[in-house]
């Protein structure tokens, strides 16, 4: 059933955009824009779990942004809208392989930001570094983002422990007639050729106000800047993705939401270049040194089935997901054959390491929030999820055109069955003590279990390996708090305090792939957990022509998970072990005005100070003082938009401008380490424009105006071995958009 369904997926999304394009006929008006599209205070949020309530009335740490805001600015996935958000940066290795880190925390091990699409757990496990991160999100048919800042762990889980992104879809409407939209964008990236993107939806309604059907598409076609040996463009990114989903309105009180996703992203290869080849030769501007085609290739599927029940005194839900990712990914290793094995890296040590990766997590939730008359209400809820990867790291010799036989000669190759099970129960309980006052206390029980297992098949430099190792053992379990105190004391004024605790579960190292490079590490690390204080402030000023919010945080941070080294004098291998604490402290702050109409402005920035407070256990890793990896100190965004219509042209126009700074970082804890890298601060700006009448609607955008090309990240295969890579952000980029709603 499983591949039926997996077909039937694909084409659908390949028959997606012409099946929309015949149903786009204007027969219906318009639906006029709502506050919700252009103003993160006024959108609607469901981040509590309990209620629906807008950014400006939940009493957390929450920005969201709204999914028509995101199309007319062009955005495709996290990396068009993460720089708007104070205190969000990204470890970036391109698409489906960026790790999140929200408020300074950030370090080896699991992900620390959870990532759901609608009720759907789509985490990143980060446990190789075969591009097993977070999957990149297209950003179609989507209702909203919702960033939510602070440690989520009692609502959200183990890998919200800083925070938590939730990607909400557009949901099939029994009520809302025959709807959609169609909207195509041609894309010129300086250094590339003239791509396109088109995405679509259309709504059904099957039995009007009973049963809905909503179907979704996109395709991208995103032109390369970067060159290597085998083709201009290399780094081009191919992409399609189809959603579909049902509603049925079986009752006025009870819903049933079916949602199936597919999405397919291809790049030849990834996105760095190098400045050097392997002998040590200048290259041209944006080319790779690679001997070998490194392409990438990532794949998800994504199932849910949500039941909602509600009654007078609060509302049941039920969910189930299944979440599939298969990733392959493939980096050149003919230096390391040199290095290690002797082997000339343009003739018999021409080679790559290629990784694939397989995994599966099947979760589900059952909750009951309460809406009692009175001054208390509950959320309480049992949460399990069971998950299943197959990771394969093999060592292939490469031919002479740098492609990968089927029957290639072996220099390694291993594999690693992991089994997560996860069970949690959770619940929350809040009493209003007087009008306007609220204390609400949280907790989460969970309890945590892994397995693991290597397998040697090909020994390091060829031959037979030493087969399966022993299965590693690690679990967890314990109990987790959340406390949060919310005062309204106007209509105008909003503010809270809240103490949260957030925990990461610990997990094994491969000691099979340490042994082959002769190194003894040892076989897991423990949890790690974090105290966060905050107070926050949210008002609504000048009759909702300003909404200024602004939260003081410190979080205490301990047994943090870090990467290490061992060596046996010639070979270093990492792993990750426990370092000792960390300390953040930080300021942050957004402002959304409208001060006449028409007109919007906004402005946000985050200050930050994420540093070690002991020096970690094995010396040299880091000390007392040094600051957290890929955390900026200084983040910080503004934008102005103005709309107004035209009496001449008879049309809606609006125009703006955007600028984003991201402050300097490093990717290791200080100079001493040996693949350390300093990364400068950077200032990205945009402009845009559109007219619209009617349904139809044009929009100009250009990103990365100046075509600033700082390096965001490195590329290291082996640090002292190969020549740098280096990672930018996408050149300027114009693009150039029609759509139709109907």
């Amino acid at each position: 059933m499983k591949i039926e369904t997996s077909t039937a997926l694909k084409l659908f999304v390949t028959g997606m955009m012409a099946g929309t394009a015949l149903c786009a006929v204007p027969a219906l008006a318009q639906d006029a824009a709502t506050a919700a599209d252009s103003s993160g205070g006024d959108i609607v949020v469901t981040a509590s779990k309990r209620t629906s309530s807008t950014v400006q009335d939940t009493p957390i740490a929450v920005q969201a942004l709204g999914g028509d805001a995101l199309k007319d600015k062009g955005a495709v996935d996290f990396a068009d809208f993460y720089h708007a958000i104070p205190a969000l940066s990204v470890q970036d290795e391109g698409p489906g392989d960026k790790r999140y880190v929200i408020r300074g925390v950030n370090s080896a091990g699991a992900s620390t930001v959870g990532m759901y699409l609608d009720e759907t757990v789509i985490t990143g496990e980060n446990a190789q570094d075969g591009g097993g991160q977070a999957p990149d999100i297209k950003l179609f048919d989507i209702d909203r983002v919702e960033v939510l800042k602070g440690p989520q762990g009692t609502t959200f889980g183990a890998s919200s422990m800083a925070g938590t992104i939730r990607y909400i879809t557009k949901k099939a409407d029994p009520d809302g007639g025959v709807n959609g939209y169609v909207q195509s964008a041609l894309r010129a990236t300086k250094g590339a050729s003239l791509g396109m993107q088109t995405d679509g939806a259309v709504n059904l309604p099957v039995i009007p106000g009973v049963l809905a059907v909503r179907a979704s598409g996109f395709y991208a076609d995103l032109p390369g800047w970067i060159d290597n040996r085998f083709e201009k463009g290399a780094n081009a990114e191919k992409s399609k993705a189809g959603r579909l989903t049902a509603r049925l309105q079986a009752t006025p009180d009870l819903t049933v939401d079916l949602t199936a996703m597919y999405q397919d992203v291809q790049q030849d290869a990834k996105n760095f270049y190098n400045k050097l080849d392997y002998d040590g030769n200048a290259l041209p501007s944006n080319y790779q040194a690679d001997e070998v085609r490194a392409p990438y290739s990532d794949k998800s599927e994504i199932y849910n089935a949500t039941v909602n029940y509600k009654q007078p005194f609060g509302t049941f839900t039920g969910t189930v997901s299944r979440f599939v990712r298969d990733t392959s990914f493939v980096r050149d290793a003919s230096l390391a054959a040199q290095a290690f094995l002797g082997l000339p890296h343009d003739t018999t040590g021409r080679s790559a390491l290629k990784q694939d990766k397989h995994r599966r997590v099947d979760s589900g939730e059952l909750r009951f929030a309460s809406d009692f008359d009175g001054p208390f209400q509950i959320l309480v809820g049992g949460f399990f999820q069971n998950e299943n990867r197959f990771f394969n790291s093999s060592w292939p010799k490469a031919d002479v055109n740098g492609n990968l036989p089927a029957d290639a000669d072996m220099l390694l190759d291993r594999t690693v069955d992991t089994r997560i099970k996860e069970r949690a129960l959770f619940g929350e309980l809040s009493y209003e003590i007087v009008p306007d006052l609220t204390f609400t206390a949280g907790g989460r029980l969970f309890d945590f279990k892994l397995e693991q297992q290597s397998v040697a098949n090909v020994a390091f430099g060829g031959g037979t390996g030493a087969g399966a190792g022993p299965v590693l053992h690690t679990k967890d379990n314990g109990l987790i708090g959340r406390f949060n105190l919310a005062y309204k004391l106007s209509d105008q004024v909003n503010t809270y305090v809240q103490v949260a605790q957030g925990y990461r579960s610990g997990g094994t190292n491969d000691q099979t792939a340490a042994a082959i490079a002769n190194v003894v590490i040892p076989d897991g690390y423990g949890s790690d957990s974090l105290w966060s204080y905050e107070w926050g402030v949210k008002t609504t000023l000048l009759d909702r022509k300003l909404f200024l919010n602004g939260a003081v945080y410190y979080i205490d941070w301990s047994d943090i998970q870090v990467s290490q080294q061992a060596t046996d004098g010639t070979v270093s291998f990492g792993y990750t072990g426990n370092g000792g604490k960390a300390e953040v402290k930080g300021i942050e702050m957004t402002l959304d005005a409208r001060p006449v109409p028409g007109l919007q402005i906004n402005l946000s920035g985050n200050y930050n100070t994420a540093k070690l407070a002991q020096d970690n256990p094995v010396a040299g890793t880091g000390n007392k003082g040094d600051r957290i990896p890929y955390v900026p100190e200084f983040t910080g965004a503004g934008s102005v938009n103005y709309t107004t219509f035209v009496d001449a042209l008879g049309v809606d126009a609006s125009f703006g401008a955007d600028v984003s700074y991201q402050g300097s970082m490093a990717t290791k804890f200080n100079p001493t380490i040996d693949n350390y890298q300093p990364l400068d601060s950077y200032w990205l700006v945009g402009m845009h424009a559109g007219i619209s009448k009617g349904p139809w609607q044009v929009n100009l955008n250009v990103t990365n105006l100046f075509n600033d090309q700082t390096t965001i990240n490195y590329n290291e295969i082996v640090p002292g071995v190969y020549p740098l890579g280096y990672y930018m952000n996408r050149p300027r980029t114009v693009s150039l958009s029609g759509m139709v709603k109907f």
